[in-house]
């Protein structure tokens, strides 16, 4: 099968994006240096990235290198039992972590006693669901993450059998839809399409079309696009933007997927580009991306928490102060999340298929997807 490894490298910059927006976002929030470094380092909308990808990434055994991949009860069942092994296993592996850490005064019995009553309201979080997300608070994104899984297979069948309906599912999602729903399968669907079309927009030779000239202003429009979150934290649009938006049942999060579309369409037809995403520090990022993403918050939330204890230690000015712990804190994730990987995810991986493979009928052979988050 396959392997496109610079998209690997995409979601392993995503996840280091988000590592950096939160750092400087816990206590510099409202200042001007946050909203314009968070342009650069666009941790918040990385995760529309993310949700882009996996609709691109899940779909991609459906439609390549043939469109005849079945898609029945047995292979659904064996592709919901990999996704969940593949999610869960290392989620909640750091949610243990989360967990102790956050209870780490109470005595051992008691924490025991509170898991088994649920008292923390422990069940729901590491299940995913109800939106409760206490001890780590970035796992809403997992949770839209094993929604949007879900649907994967059966938008498939849609596309597969007409596109025209499927458009109008989106189109749909977005004028009925609550902001929840359409905020995940808008992105998985716009990921599809671009599995769908991926030949096509491969081997598309731009130089031939008539926006090409204008190429330049359009790629800074895309990315304005993709930040106009941040934008509008300093240009804020109103009561009357806001009210369309409502009305339409948009929300600039919804925008930047888009954005997030055009951005990897661009990605896939340029080898160039290609050819940079695969060095081995991005390919290494790729590597650890989900691990990055699960274990980061608990250094940022470490090192947040023993500022003041850390800066006195250090002895520097405020800026000196604020780049030392972030080297410090970029440094002890990428270490703590290649342990996990090695120790955590890969083991998940290599379980989640076996298992997998047992609920798939013999008869049957159900590719696994070439870059499972």
């Amino acid at each position: 099968m396959r392997r496109i490894t610079y998209l690997d490298s995409v979601r392993g910059l995503a996840a280091f994006a988000v590592l950096v927006y939160h750092f400087i976002g816990w206590r510099w929030a409202e200042t001007l240096e946050y909203k314009l470094g968070a342009m650069l380092f666009n941790g918040s909308d990385a995760v529309s990235l993310f949700f882009v990808l996996s609709g691109l990434v899940l779909s991609w055994k459906y439609f390549h290198p043939d469109e005849s991949a079945p898609i029945t009860g047995e292979t659904y069942r064996a592709y919901i039992v990999n996704r969940i092994v593949r999610l869960y296993v290392p989620f909640l592996a750091a949610l243990s972590i989360y967990y102790l850490y956050n209870h780490r005064h109470e005595p051992l019995g008691l924490i025991a006693s509170d898991l088994f009553t649920n008292t923390h309201h422990w069940v729901e979080e590491a299940l995913l669901i109800r939106g409760k997300h206490d001890n780590y608070i970035p796992a809403w994104t997992l949770e839209a993450e094993m929604a949007g899984s879900v649907f994967v297979p059966f938008l498939v069948l849609l596309l597969r059998y007409s596109r025209q309906l499927f458009v109008a599912l989106m189109l749909g999602i977005l004028v009925l839809g609550s902001a929840f729903v359409f905020g995940i399968i808008q992105h998985f669907c716009l990921g599809m399409l671009l599995a769908y079309f991926f030949k096509k927009i491969e081997a598309y030779d731009t130089r031939q079309t008539w926006w090409y000239r204008y190429r330049f202003g359009l790629y800074a429009l895309v990315l304005v696009l993709f930040s106009i979150r941040h934008i509008t934290r300093i240009f804020p649009i109103g009561e009357i933007g806001n009210y369309w938006l409502g009305l339409l049942r948009l929300d600039l999060f919804h925008i930047t997927g888009v954005a997030s579309f055009l951005m990897l369409a661009y990605l896939i037809n340029s080898p160039r580009l290609q050819h940079f995403f695969t060095s081995r520090v991005f390919l290494f990022l790729g590597r650890i991306s989900y691990s990055l993403y699960l274990v980061h918050w608990f250094f940022v939330v470490y090192v947040m928490e023993h500022w003041d204890k850390l800066a006195e230690k250090l002895g520097t000015n405020p800026t000196q102060t604020f780049w030392i712990l972030l080297a410090g804190t970029v440094t002890a994730t990428l270490a703590g999340a290649t342990a996990f990987n090695i120790l955590i995810e890969r083991p998940a991986i290599r379980w989640g298929r076996r298992v997998s493979d047992r609920f798939t009928p013999v008869s049957v052979s159900v590719p696994h997807a070439s870059l499972q988050q």
